[in-house]
């Protein structure tokens, strides 16, 4: 009888991006609608221009206004794999639940890599709104600093919708506190003191994450101003590695791309006060 060296698992890849997007918030702050290139090197993301309005003058007419829309090039590639042993299991005898459990922990692993990649990106490719010698925001000043970000956004005529903040858990709490004017005493005030979550404030959804590097307070962005993608270049498996120094084991096994990349800058505005 011949040893079965290797096997697909069918339909992991689709549980491992619900698995990604449950663990993970880069998914929702980020553009994901690109055009990924076959070798999955590059992506595409479409920038769509603003039209202008002119004038029109009786007998001259107007002049023919060009589309600005482009697809703007991305081609920042990392690539990370999953390679999780399972001692003492082969792939005939590796059961199902053990299998899952370990790809699902990879997934979770697998989060906050991307998750750290994409603020990283963010953070570099951004826009600086306040810098390390401005104040870092206190109890008192922690919603004018939100309202002044918001504003930013207004600036480069950001839509309302689709925007997010996150956070860091310091800032966080800094807005859990009743004097912040964040949480009045109303209904939701006593419902995000007890449930000690935001959701939504002067528009934007709230994230909090420990990932934000240190000196980063908060990142204000709109879903257009930067774009991820994953890419499985070699769908999960599980495959044995049975040799003279792994006898009877077997791995789980795969190959992902991730491309990431700004869109727009100036819809990244980056709290990095530290005064």
């Amino acid at each position: 009888m011949t040893a079965i060296s290797a096997r697909k698992l069918v339909g992991y890849a689709a549980v491992g991006e619900s698995v990604l997007a449950e663990k993970s918030i880069y998914q929702e702050i980020v553009r994901q609608d690109v055009l990924a290139n076959a070798d999955a090197t590059t992506m595409k993301v479409y920038v769509n221009a603003g039209a202008s309005i002119q004038a029109y003058v009786p007998g001259t007419g107007v002049a023919l206004a060009q589309d600005g829309s482009a697809y703007v090039t991305i081609s920042n590639l990392v690539e990370n794999s999953l390679n999780e042993g399972l001692d003492g299991f082969t792939v005939e005898s590796a059961p199902e639940t053990l299998v899952m459990q370990r790809f699902d922990a990879g997934m979770k692993a697998r989060g906050e890599w991307s998750d750290t990649t994409v603020l990283t990106g963010m953070i570099d490719n951004g826009t600086e709104a306040f810098a390390a010698a401005k104040k870092k925001p206190v109890v008192a000043t922690i919603y004018p600093r939100i309202l002044n970000l918001k504003k930013k956004l207004d600036d480069v005529k950001a839509d309302k919708d689709d925007r997010t903040l996150t956070v860091n858990p310091e800032m966080e709490n800094l807005m859990l506190q009743v004097d912040s004017k964040i949480i009045l005493n109303t209904v939701r005030g006593d419902d995000i003191i007890s449930n000690g979550f935001i959701g939504k404030i002067a528009g934007f959804a709230v994230y909090s994450t420990s990932l934000l590097p240190a000196g980063t307070n908060m990142i204000a962005s709109h879903i257009n101003g930067y774009a991820a993608k994953e890419i499985y270049k070699v769908e999960p498996k599980l495959q044995n590695t049975d040799d003279s120094t792994h006898i009877g084991d077997s791995a789980i096994q795969d190959r992902v791309a991730f491309l990431h990349g700004a869109v727009r800058p100036t819809l990244i505005q980056v709290d990095n006060s530290a005064a």
